[in-house]
């Protein structure tokens, strides 16, 4: 008599609608779970945490919410709520590291939960959203979000989205006044936590035709509409007052954007060509073709289809990585970070959904060992991926070694070469971002700093006036080449320098000090 090993589990386990909840949550946590014990990436975690530690301490409503989250002269990102979330932890965790990744771990499992709830209610088969619902957990993909700090971003993003739909669709079908209520609340926190919020209204107008159309009626919806409009007319009115009106170049940005989704399709089904800073010169096409066939063909095999479903699964996968992908500098393509993928995974997750019939196809027993296969698979891949975010080297080491024609990893990584004190390996990596690109920014002045701790002070004066030429207004090529000119005795020059620091930006208290030195001795 065969033995059949899941039959046996059947026989002596009795399953609990709990335990789906409890995998979620364990799957995850043994995969990530080592990242509690990452530091700092020095990739926009510096400036959000570090930079902004007096912010965090103080924890003042009105500068948090009336500012750009990174507190800078450029403001283009109204995201309030992230903010928070690092004040929480600064604050619980009394500035230690470990607390901004123990949230991150929280906040993904959360969403997992969460995505479990919504594909439920979206009429996918519970064993089903389990499975899909369990890759989402440990998918390599989205291992940026959850163990790169920063990357929450998209998971408190998706708690909150997903929570909106919940809430929708319990308003739709039970009508009660506090899930409506939730609906607004959830709306405007998705809108203070990412812009691409903004969308939300689109895709809730395509799940009620899509899942809630048996209690559809006018009156809902009108009361779901006044509700989001009131929303987003406070979202509108912060983040006007907080960034003056700048909206930047998104549309040329979002034009340009328009085949991105392909690449991160690669990514969702097969995520072998990862990195923590992909670069266009370093990423390939070819499995994001591969996988819209592959794709395709599943679901002609699929047939019946659902359109409907399919449809809304585009809608909010395609149209969802654009915008993520846009830039508001109007910057084409700078990159292809994994963490945008996050939130538009649910509407692959949809379309997949549709491919049920496909897969009842197979013996039931192989499709049991497949998904045992991939699931250890993608367990691997995210365990291994997720130790290139344990620390400022090894992050920007593999950046480099997985997106070599990236100016910008050569040069940060030749940055943290310098802050462990390593100069000549720092002066290489710069040299080489150089090559790639000569006019990227910071690196002559980074190549200054090198000059300036060797007193060589011509060629630092040299790099520095190569850096102002690319990058006239920025005062740390300004301080700098002031402090080479106090050097050499050029007084007047050193000060009106450091005055330049000042006006470009008023906060700089070090150029305060020595402009304030500087004119004692000129008087």
């Amino acid at each position: 008599m065969k033995f059949c090993f899941w039959q046996k589990i059947k026989s002596r386990y009795r399953w609990h609608p709990w335990h789906a909840y409890l995998l979620l949550a364990l799957a995850p946590l043994l995969v990530y779970g080592k990242s509690i014990f990452f530091d700092y990436t020095y990739l926009d975690d510096q400036c959000l945490i570090l930079e902004s530690s007096e912010i965090l301490d103080r924890a003042d409503p009105a500068e948090i919410f009336f500012n750009d989250v990174f507190f800078g002269a450029a403001k283009y990102y109204y995201r309030p709520l992230l903010t928070w979330s690092f004040v929480l932890d600064w604050h619980w965790g009394n500035g230690q590291v470990f607390a901004f990744h123990a949230s991150n771990l929280l906040f993904h499992v959360i969403a997992v939960w969460l995505l479990f709830i919504l594909l439920q209610r979206a009429g996918v088969k519970r064993l089903t959203a389990f499975w899909l619902s369990f890759f989402f957990a440990i998918h390599p993909a989205l291992t940026q979000a959850v163990v790169w700090i920063p990357g929450r971003n998209d998971s408190l993003l998706a708690i909150f989205m997903f929570s909106a739909l919940i809430f929708l669709s319990r308003w739709f079908r039970q009508e009660r006044l506090r899930d409506l209520i939730f609906l607004w609340v959830f709306f405007l926190l998705a809108l203070l936590t990412k812009e691409t919020a903004a969308f939300l209204p689109f895709l809730a107008l395509g799940w009620i035709l899509t899942f809630e159309r048996r209690d559809f009626t006018w009156f809902k919806l009108g009361l779901s509409i006044a509700g989001a409009f009131v929303a987003g007319v406070i979202w509108f009115l912060l983040r006007t007052a907080a960034l003056e009106g700048s909206s930047g170049q998104i549309l040329s940005s979002l034009f340009n954007n328009l085949l991105s989704p392909v690449i991160f399709l690669g990514k969702a089904i097969f995520p072998f060509n990862l990195s923590v800073y992909p670069v266009p010169a370093d990423t390939t096409w070819i499995y994001g073709i591969a996988a819209l066939l592959i794709v395709s063909a599943i679901l002609f095999y699929s047939r019946p289809w659902r359109p409907r479903r399919l449809l809304f699964g585009f809608l909010w996968f395609w149209p969802l990585l654009v915008l993520g992908s846009a830039r508001p500098d109007g910057e084409m393509f700078r990159n292809f970070m994994e963490h945008r993928l996050y939130v538009p995974m649910f509407g692959l997750l949809i379309i997949l959904a549709e491919t049920e019939n496909f897969w009842r196809q197979l013996n039931g027993e192989w499709r049991r060992y497949l998904l045992g296969f991939v699931a250890v698979l993608f367990a691997l891949l995210s365990f291994r991926h997720c130790g290139y975010f344990a620390d400022r080297i090894v992050f920007w080491e593999e950046a480099a070694a997985s997106s070599p024609h990236s100016p910008l990893a050569q040069r940060n990584l030749g940055a943290m070469y310098y802050f462990e004190n390593r100069q000549e390996e720092a002066e290489q990596r710069y040299r080489q971002a150089l090559e790639l690109n000569p006019k990227e920014v910071m690196v002559h002045n980074n190549l200054a700093v090198i000059y300036i701790d060797r007193q060589d002070w011509w060629r630092a004066e040299n790099e520095l006036k190569k850096e102002l030429e690319i990058n006239p207004s920025y005062d740390v090529a300004l301080f700098n080449l002031g402090r080479v000119y106090f050097e050499k005795r050029r007084y007047q020059d050193a000060a009106a320098l450091w005055q330049e620091t000042l006006r470009v930006n008023p906060h700089h208290y070090e150029a305060a000090l020595r402009l304030d030195e500087v004119l004692k001795l000129i008087e």
